[in-house]
């Protein structure tokens, strides 16, 4: 009976070798690829800014500027104030990088006053289509140099596209109108556009073309 039992309980061990067998293959492939991944692959990290990954930083590219290339004349930059007009800047942006202002002239000119541009069909009444709201208590004047949305008289939202730039300060143009940057350098561009000969209705005999308009970034 002893032998019998014996025999038994013996067969019974053999037929739990496949299992052990596979159970030892599962844990050496385990140990091989934890072993796999902590020495000999690369872990790939985001980088980080004092704490913060840098794919949910807001990226600043720099303070705005519009440059305008005057056919004959120069070059004028102007400083964009986003800060202080965000409407009258986000719209005057999109349409250089549109290449909205590429062409278009300086249509109005009044020696010791502005320089007047920016309307698709050359005579004050055109426009692309629409008028954009007005920021005119941004605490911005209008100083020598200063930049601004130009608007119909007895309207009270600006033009969406036609812009001046002050020849001379006219601080009677404050509260009524956007201003909305400033000439940082070609003043004396501004000043040789502000001295062309004009018919009765301001318009330079000569027209003072904008080659290109474009924005960069300091």
């Amino acid at each position: 009976m002893m032998k019998g039992y014996l025999r038994r309980d013996t067969e019974g061990d053999s037929s739990l070798v496949p299992f052990f067998v596979m159970l030892g293959a599962m844990v050496v492939v385990i140990v091989a690829f934890v072993g796999l991944n902590q020495f000999i692959l690369v872990k790939e990290e985001l980088p980080e800014d004092n704490g913060i990954y840098l794919d949910q930083q807001e990226i600043h590219f720099g303070d705005p500027y519009a440059i305008l290339e005057i056919e004959n004349y120069g070059t004028i930059k102007i400083r964009l104030r986003e800060d202080k007009a965000p409407e009258a800047v986000n719209n005057f942006r999109k349409l250089c990088n549109e290449g909205f202002y590429n062409g278009l002239t300086f249509h109005r000119v009044i020696s010791g006053f502005m320089i007047q541009g920016g309307d698709p069909n050359g005579d004050g009444t055109g426009g692309p289509g629409y008028t954009i709201p007005p920021e005119t208590d941004n605490g911005l004047t209008h100083e020598r140099g200063a930049v601004a949305m130009a608007k119909r008289s007895g309207e009270t939202r600006m033009s969406g596209s036609q812009f001046y730039i002050c020849h001379q300060a006219a601080n009677h143009l404050d509260g009524e109108h956007t201003v909305f940057g400033s000439v940082v350098e070609g003043m004396d561009v501004v000043d040789g556009i502000a001295e062309v000969q004009t018919d009765a209705n301001d318009r330079p005999l000569d027209p003072v073309v904008i080659q290109k308009a474009y924005i960069v970034y300091e």
